[in-house]
């Protein structure tokens, strides 16, 4: 357990999160999807909430809940999957077209 509360761990981490947001940057230019500030926030806003759900669960789970970690997950699972379905739609995600590379 101490990996965890290490160094290498938050970097590794922290690495993996830059990972993250640039493929999501590259994924939306690649469909063509415009993405100004507010459509960022509401992404982060998003994951954010999806890992306050997860943290939720495992921490509880950790402590020897599990009856609230069932019940927490249950809720606030629900919520992020109805949340990430409207900003799906909201954000125009499922509109947008992939660009094809016609360099031949």
């Amino acid at each position: 357990m101490a990996f965890f509360t290490g160094g290498l761990f938050w970097f590794i981490e922290g690495v993996l999160a830059c990972l993250a947001v640039v493929a999501i940057k590259i994924w939306t230019q690649d469909r063509g999807i415009a993405m100004p500030w507010w459509k960022w926030l509401l992404t982060a806003l998003w994951f954010c909430l999806a890992g306050f759900t997860l943290a939720m669960i495992g921490t509880s789970l950790g402590e020897g809940e599990p009856r609230a970690a069932v019940m927490g997950g249950v809720v606030f699972g629900v919520v992020t999957v109805v949340t990430g379905v409207a900003f799906w739609r909201v954000l125009g995600f499922s509109r947008a077209q992939p660009k094809t590379n016609d360099h031949a």
